[in-house]
């Protein structure tokens, strides 16, 4: 399931890279529904929930996620366009040019935004799973499945560099802290 979660994310992914704007950040969200509804294990919308002591499995989790998302990439290699190309760059560019402590520091807020929107699923409230990927994108927050999707794409496209691996990092570690602040602040409410 973890797996197939990163082929989702990698699918919304696909959409926005095709559509790009608004609208393709609105359609990425088709993604993340469809993970919470098939009950996939996506690293960001379990890593807030997850007991500490199980930080091996979200290990496990992201490596599997990203499995999913080189499947997804496959698929983007057959779907290119002069606008997936170009929304590929800025993204693959922009996490080239910006210094870890930014990559670190605005994965955060993915993280947060992941976690509330799936903790509203799980109190009935699906809203926030539609409007919190398009607020991510459009806010320019890494999120670490979806990076691992454009990254892989971006081997197809002749625009993959090593040096990705290391915002990747900072954007794991970023979307890890994000995904527990809501329990931080919550407390025992979270969990009710």
């Amino acid at each position: 399931m973890s797996i197939f979660a990163g082929l989702l994310i990698g699918t919304g992914g696909l959409v926005y890279l095709r559509v790009g704007g608004v609208a393709g950040a609105v359609l990425f969200a088709f993604g993340l529904l469809c993970v919470v509804m098939c009950g996939a294990q996506l690293f960001t919308g379990k890593a807030g929930f997850l007991q500490y002591k199980e930080f091996p499995r979200l290990m496990a989790m992201i490596a599997l996620n990203a499995v999913g998302c080189a499947l997804a990439a496959v698929i983007a290699s057959y779907c290119s366009s002069e606008t997936l190309v170009a929304n590929l760059d800025t993204i693959i560019n922009a996490r080239l040019t910006s210094p870890c402590h930014k990559v670190l520091v605005t994965s955060v807020g993915t993280g947060m935004i992941m976690t509330l929107a799936v903790y509203g699923a799980r109190q009935k409230h699906y809203l926030p799973l539609l409007f919190g990927v398009p607020v991510f994108i459009l806010c320019g927050l890494p999120h670490c499945v979806a990076d691992a999707f454009y990254y892989a794409a971006s081997i197809f496209y002749n625009r993959f560099d090593w040096a990705l691996f290391i915002p990747w990092m900072w954007a794991i570690a970023g979307n890890y802290i994000g995904c527990n602040i809501p329990r931080w602040f919550m407390g025992e409410g979270f969990d009710k």
